[in-house]
Formats: structure tokens, sequence, C-alpha cells
């Protein structure tokens, strides 16, 4: 079973190789997994995080290099936590790689 811990969203940068930036909003969402105890509990396992960025100007789908970008880029949030993040699509979608930083 996996249960929304907690929410983000705020007002970012997202950046790119070579130091590019570009002015986003996002909305990431904290997933934590259970998994059966074996005597009827739950206990949590893996934590994920995944949502969504979007421009704060232009056009709202992302150039069509992110599509096939293998590497992550860096999410930094309102706060000055950061994020690594990859593409799941031009519409925006992301999935952490990991923790903050």
């Amino acid at each position: 079973m996996e249960k929304l811990v907690k929410q983000y969203s705020g007002h970012g940068k997202l950046i790119f190789d070579g130091d590019q930036a570009a002015d986003v909003t996002y909305r990431i969402g904290e997933f934590q997994e259970f998994v059966s105890d074996g005597f009827g509990g739950q206990v949590p396992t893996l934590r994920d995080r995944r949502g969504q960025v979007v421009h704060t100007q232009g056009h709202p789908h992302w150039h069509p290099i992110i599509g096939v970008q293998s590497e992550p880029v860096t999410l930094v949030m309102d706060d000055g936590r950061k994020l690594k993040v990859i593409f799941r699509n031009l519409q925006g979608d992301v999935q952490a790689t990991g923790d903050f930083f």
C-alpha cells in the first residue's frame, strides 16, 4: 500500500547542465510504501518523491530534448532544498532520484 505523507509546492528553479536555469512552479508528493509485517500490521519501506514542474513563463511543455535526456536535473525549491529529478514526459512530470540535499 502506498500513502501520500507530505506535499511540497512553490516557486523554484530548475538547473540544467551548463548552469542553465528555468524559473518553475512545482508540486512534489512524497509517498511512503507500506508492506505487511506478517502479524496484521504494516511496516514502512522506501519513500518515493514524484510530481510536476511547470514553466512560470512561456509554453507549458518543455523543450523536446527533455524527452530524451537521461541525466537528472536539479530542482531548487523555494526553501533552498535541492532535489535531483528526471523528466518522465514533456508535460513536466518528474521522478526524484534520491533524497533532498
